[in-house]
């Protein structure tokens, strides 16, 4: 990753480092965050959309949290411990220094802490239920505390091995000087309880080694620049990966804002058809077909034969649909950004992008790996997700942004639901051997292909826009070549790509749009600066395509993750966190660039090429 000392604010000669913010971790079911000074202040139990059980991090009064600490003035930093998602937080006080291991370990919910302390360390293990809408009952026991639901169903034992003094608050201990280990267990039921006081501890070393050979194991070879930070977005996306069946979350967390203070904030703690496909896709070029798979048949398998093939745009990492959005009106939310939202009403949007998000990537699997027996097993589902495109390809919808009572026809969704026939057509030809249906679906292709152009040359603009009553740009038309949809250099597409630059990007940050019904787009988009970097790549022109590259990677934090938006004069993270998109761009924008400068591709190709319409 780029050194400290070549970053700047841009309007200056001054070194910008980058912001310290939390630390992710993941057992691939949920997903903790660690704070810079060491407490865990977000960990939903027992999946990653489940309540939480600490959430300060959106009510520093209400939310539980579970910090280790010197008791007296410190200054701390963190690391990740050596390609894992295992966070080293460091302790340094005038009587000397602690270091706390925090990891989650594979196949248990539970939060191991691992000490070693050269001063006694205050901990304070405060969990609360339902998102701190129940405080909890506790029986405080020789090695810890068990804290239970006060209406029963769910427990936290808390176990503490080495050195320790229980404080006078019911809360607090007194931890080291040595080592000591600290483990939090999650249970369900009263049965699970009672096996939790009387199960021993495992070795922790064992269990320490155990988690990190698993996230080492992960990683996929990659040889080229940035290798830093395409381990940690592969890390981040393994993070993400729900194991039981290769489920891909958008993000971490629910209700960090877009701006703080203001009302853009949402969950985004399910598994997006969009988020999702473009994560396959970065693990596919990576070189992990199996994960991609797994994802695949898990949206393939979701696949509703009645109606519209996806009616919602996410799903729970059960495959199940989520319905609506609530607001927990008694937590004050992350800074006072109100309302905490659980559930997200985008689940009853129509957008008309996602069957072809995802039928993409079901291509590039197959001209990868030439498996025509998973296409043949799944056809049910192409053929469905197809043919629904095929008759309802011109609805207006809310579009890739979700935006909320402002349906259009979006020529993004447009252009989606023509790779959907697209996609359908190659591999019922090629695959299937079914001429006349695969003829069918390219004349759709082309009627869908031509209402485009169509459009852009009556708007009597020079360039295309983001609607047929949204006559601006967006940063979505910069997936247009990405594609296949037209050539980068297209003289349309160059005027768009010419006036984005213009309109959307400044120092080389990347805005989604300039504003939408709720009002302005404060800071940029990460993934969009991905986009264009991509767009770049395409051209052949390396070195612009490398300055963007370089941009964007100042939006991580100092431990290597991206949120949602980014502020281009702090660099401080907005929005749900870690999240998905710019992790996953990442990946895709370096290995293009790594097959591009081995000349494995040429300018103006896909790796995975599609003949794109004319």
């Amino acid at each position: 990753m780029l050194c400290e000392e070549c970053l700047t604010t841009g309007e200056g000669d001054e070194p910008m480092a980058h912001p310290s913010f939390y630390g992710f971790l993941s057992n691939s079911y949920t997903s903790a965050l660690v704070s810079p000074d060491g407490v865990i202040e977000w960990f939903p139990c027992p999946r990653f959309d489940s309540h939480a059980i600490f959430c300060r991090l959106l009510d520093q009064s209400r939310g539980g949290f579970f910090s280790i600490q010197p008791s007296i003035p410190f200054h701390s930093r963190q690391t990740y411990d050596d390609n894992t998602n295992i966070v080293i937080t460091t302790f340094q006080t005038e009587h000397g220094i602690a270091e706390v291991k925090d990891f989650l370990p594979i196949g248990r919910v539970a939060i191991w802490r691992r000490v070693k302390t050269e001063i006694p360390l205050e901990l304070v293990c405060r969990p609360t239920f339902s998102f701190g809408a129940a405080g909890a009952a506790y029986n405080i026991t020789d090695d810890g505390a068990l804290f239970s639901h006060p209406g029963g169903g769910e427990a936290v034992k808390l176990i503490i091995h080495g050195p320790m003094r229980k404080l006078e608050h019911r809360d607090h201990w007194e931890i080291g000087p040595g080592e000591v280990t600290v483990v939090l267990r999650y249970a369900r039921d009263y049965q699970s309880e009672q096996q939790m006081l009387d199960e021993p501890l495992t070795d922790p070393h064992c269990v320490e080694e155990g988690t990190r050979h698993f996230w080492q194991r992960s990683l996929l070879p990659y040889e080229g620049p940035y290798q830093d930070a395409f381990n940690r977005s592969m890390l981040v996306i393994r993070g993400l990966t729900y194991r039981t069946n290769g489920a891909l979350l958008a993000a971490a967390t629910t209700s960090l804002p877009e701006v703080v203070g203001e009302t853009r904030q949402w969950d985004y703690r399910f598994v997006w058809v969009r988020d999702a496909s473009y994560a396959a896709e970065a693990l596919l070029l990576a070189g992990d077909p199996v994960a991609c798979r797994r994802f695949i048949e898990f949206m393939l398998n979701t696949v509703d034969l009645a109606g519209k093939p996806y009616a919602s745009p996410f799903y729970k990492v059960d495959g199940t649909q989520s319905s609506g959005e609530r607001e927990l009106l008694w937590l004050a939310g992350y800074k006072n950004s109100r309302p905490v939202r659980v559930g997200n009403a985008a689940s009853d949007q129509t957008q008309m992008d996602i069957e072809g998000d995802l039928l993409w990537v079901v291509l590039l699997y197959w001209q990868t790996t030439h498996d025509d027996t998973f296409i043949k097993e799944y056809w049910w589902a192409i053929d469905t997700l197809v043919s629904w495109v095929a008759e309802n390809w011109n609805t207006p919808d809310a579009s890739l942004w979700e935006f909320r009572e402002d349906n259009d026809i979006y020529l993004h969704s447009q252009v989606m639901c023509w790779v959907s026939l697209h996609v359908g057509y190659i591999l019922a030809e090629e695959v299937m051997h079914l001429d006349r249906l695969a003829q069918s679906w390219k004349n759709v292709a082309d009627i869908i292909a031509q209402h485009i152009w169509d459009d852009q040359k009556e708007s009597d603009l020079p360039y295309l826009t983001q609607g047929r009553r949204h006559r601006q740009v967006d940063a979505a038309l910069l997936t247009l070549p990405l594609y296949g949809f037209v050539e980068p250099n297209h003289p349309v597409f160059a005027k768009t790509l010419e006036r984005i630059e213009a309109v959307l990007v400044e120092n080389d940050f990347v805005y989604r749009y300039r504003e939408d019904n709720m009002g302005t787009a404060r800071y940029p988009f990460t993934l969009a600066g991905f986009w264009l970097a991509r767009v770049y790549l395409r051209l052949g022109n390396l070195k612009r395509a490398d300055e963007l590259i370089a941009q964007q990677l100042q939006c991580a934090t100092d431990l290597g993750l991206f949120a949602e938006h980014v502020d281009p004069k702090t660099f401080e993270p907005h929005g749900n966190f870690p999240q998905l998109f710019p992790h996953a761009a990442l990946i895709t924008t370096l290995i293009e660039r790594q097959r591009l400068s081995e000349d494995v591709i040429s300018p103006g190709q896909h790796p995975q090429a599609m003949t794109p319409s004319s």
